[in-house]
């Protein structure tokens, strides 16, 4: 350890005798971090700031101050993670998390209200004195629209966080991204949960990858809508036969979980990236609201320039719905976006392997056959 502790401390809020139950406010190690959602309230849990910020604080080796006593299960998951992003990506394998000591004979977790949410389909089981509310972690993408489509999770909720892939002061994507979610709850019959927080420009949270932090970042909302939330499911990335050192993977997410308030979930992962474009490829909102860019372009949903947008671009023609995609550009533009990519990168390989067996047209198959063997 270096000496260093990062100290959370709940802010005083600005009417002490009615706080704003929409919104948590928190120091850590001295900078801010504010969360608020219009539609649900939101309860200041020591969990969600040790899951946010163990792994930059094992990183840097400092330790993580907690105002509050942490529960075990919760505690033991957080040093696995934190051990085994160490083995991944270097650091300190295990972090000093101080929180005061639980009274004996305390309960874990308080209980917290069931939530009024509509269900989609019939309701899993859930333990008593967890809140009924499933959430399903929505972005409008593949994995995304994969989940809430075609896998069994049957979520109640539909939970997007402004701060995280869209910056807060985005208000164009934003409204975009709000917009999609509102006709995606209303064809699914859940309900629309929008988080805004500025936890991701924390400079302590920001001092290593969101690659790395991204799960555990979502995570720590969920522990803070844990009154009506009592499941969290974060779609799949990589498939179980190719996982990667990622912040968020069927062995990762877990272990986030407190029993008895708040399960989180990876999502099935059994499928390929292109396996679950194929099997969304048809739907009228994936054509309506498919968006899977990360370069933020002002105006667009999808630059449909980048590596990312071009390989959808490949696997929906291989479907023969790229025509019908109103968020790509037209299908007969495909061959030279793929010509300007000019090259693939090492770590995208083997998904763009995946695309020579699909039923492309002479020109898109010849362009993808040269992305494969230009050196990368």
């Amino acid at each position: 350890m270096t000496g260093a502790r990062w100290r959370v401390t709940p802010r005083p809020a600005p009417d002490k005798r009615h706080p704003d139950p929409h919104v948590v406010a928190v120091d850590v190690d001295g900078s801010p971090v504010v969360s608020s959602c219009a539609t649900l309230a939101l309860t200041d849990v020591p969990e969600a700031w040790g899951t946010a910020f163990c792994l930059p604080a094992a990183r840097t080796r400092a330790a993580l101050h907690l105002p509050a006593p942490v529960d075990p299960t919760w505690l033991a998951g957080a040093q696995a993670n934190v051990a085994a992003a160490a083995g991944w990506w270097g650091g300190d394998g295990t972090v000093e998390i101080e929180a005061p000591h639980r009274a004996p004979g305390r309960a874990t977790s308080r209980a917290p209200r069931r939530s009024r949410a509509r269900s989609w389909g019939p309701r899993p089981h859930l333990a008593p004195e967890r809140a009924a509310g499933r959430a399903l972690c929505f972005t409008g993408g593949v994995d995304s629209f994969f989940s809430l489509l075609r896998a069994d999770h049957r979520p109640t909720h539909l939970l997007f966080v402004v701060g995280f892939d869209v910056d807060l002061d985005d208000a164009v994507r934003g409204a975009a991204v709000t917009a999609t979610l509102d006709a995606v709850t209303a064809h699914s019959g859940t309900e629309a949960v929008v988080v805004h927080t500025d936890l991701r420009t924390h400079p302590r949270f920001a001092s290593i990858s969101w690659e790395h932090t991204h799960g555990a970042a979502l995570a720590a909302m969920a522990h803070l809508l844990h009154a009506t939330i009592g499941m969290l499911v974060i779609p799949p990335s990589y498939a179980h036969e190719r996982l990667v050192p990622w912040g968020s993977r069927p062995d990762f997410d877990p272990r986030w979980s407190v029993p008895g308030r708040l399960r989180i979930e990876h999502g099935d992962a059994t499928g390929r990236r292109l396996d679950r474009v194929l099997a969304i490829a048809g739907h009228p909102l994936v054509h309506q609201h498919l968006r899977v860019c990360w370069q933020n372009v002002a105006g667009t949903l999808n630059c449909g320039r980048c590596e990312k947008c071009v390989r959808t671009m490949v696997m929906l023609a291989g479907a023969d719905q790229l025509q019908r995609c109103r968020t790509f550009p037209d299908r007969a533009e495909l061959p030279a976006r793929l010509a300007a990519l000019g090259s693939i990168g090492a770590e995208h390989a083997v998904m763009w392997a995946d695309l020579v067996d699909l039923p492309l047209r002479p020109d898109e198959r010849s362009a993808v056959a040269r992305l494969l063997d230009a050196p990368t």
